[in-house]
């Protein structure tokens, strides 16, 4: 069996594929992919034990492994460890590959303990700026294209640290005709993730300003319907605001936290600004997760549903 976590679901997804991509070389598998949040434990152990409709052996992808952790992420209704231990103490050809998409598991907890000593269990880092940056020239190389590395610097600075927002920019820089991709090119074609009404909108959403919100929300569907690339620049921003609060609470000054995170001096002093202490801000980062897994997996209205839940966040002023 096997555990794998990553803070990057671009690089978590890239390392199971990898890894199945194996296994067939091997013989040949059913995939079958679970949820530990949607999908009914004691379902996957039944499927784990039975053979598939051909006779082959089968890889469960379980994801949403968020029992590894100590945060309070609601499971499956049904979800019990003691259901989870059937599972990861069971005996069959099948292959089992638990994946969380999650910065660290907790070493203090005791199922994490069985699982370092039962499962093979990989963490898959982020990318340092380095890596990202031959990745962005190896991907324009594949598409028989050139960028110099001050170009490919400038992308790396002007878009999230996520590796899924990357490769769709550098997607689109790759459709461009001209064989030479110039900063021309990238200003023209990149989307402006950095600028001042994401920060504001971000900055809206943690001080439960939920008429400036609103307004700033809808002016930017109004330009981008894609409503996962606006979680994900929130979700970033307000991890920004986190981090750099938790800078503060350790004493440091205002030009020694911009010194460290490289930011605009205005944006640490808006992000110190904010009116919510560390752990209200760490609640609204779960909710974007859990918005943007909700988009992701078609569970989640993108029309409704995601403008109630900001909502609902903000006007629960003790939530």
């Amino acid at each position: 069996m096997h555990f794998i976590y990553s803070e990057d679901h671009f690089l978590l997804t890239k390392t199971v594929n990898k890894l199945v991509k194996g296994l067939l070389i091997e013989k040949n598998y059913e995939i079958e992919n679970y949820s530990l949040i949607y999908n009914d434990i004691s379902e996957i152990y039944t499927t784990l034990n039975t053979f598939s409709l051909f006779g082959e052996p089968k890889i469960l992808i379980i994801s949403d492994a968020w029992f590894a952790t100590e945060e309070k992420i609601s499971l499956h209704r049904n979800y019990s460890e003691e259901a989870l231990y059937k599972i990861l103490e069971s005996k069959t050809d099948n292959v089992v590959i638990f994946t969380l998409n999650n910065e660290r598991i907790s070493k203090r907890l005791k199922l994490v303990k069985y699982l370092e000593e039962n499962l093979e269990l990989t963490n898959v880092k982020p990318m340092q700026e380095i890596e990202v940056l031959n990745y962005i020239k190896a991907f324009f190389t594949r598409s028989e294209k050139s960028i110099t590395d001050e170009n490919a610097s400038f992308i790396f600075q002007s878009i999230p640290k996520d590796m899924q927002t990357l490769t769709n920019e550098l997607t689109k820089l790759s459709h461009i005709e001209s064989d030479v991709i110039t900063i021309e090119d990238i200003k023209n074609n990149l989307t402006k993730y950095i600028d001042n009404d994401i920060f504001e909108l971000s900055n809206a959403f943690v001080n439960n300003q939920t008429k400036i919100f609103l307004k700033l929300y809808k002016d930017y569907l109004l330009l981008n319907d894609d409503i996962s690339k606006l979680v994900a620049l929130l979700s970033s921003t307000v991890v920004f605001f986190r981090d750099v609060n938790v800078m503060r609470q350790q004493g440091m000054r205002n030009d020694e936290i911009v010194q460290i995170t490289k930011a605009h001096p205005y944006r640490v002093k808006v992000a110190l600004s904010n009116k919510l202490n560390i752990k209200k801000l760490n609640d609204k980062i779960k909710l974007l997760y859990s918005i943007q897994q909700g988009v992701l997996n078609n569970t989640m209205d993108k029309d409704n549903i995601v403008e109630y839940q900001f909502i609902k966040n903000m006007e629960d002023k003790n939530g």
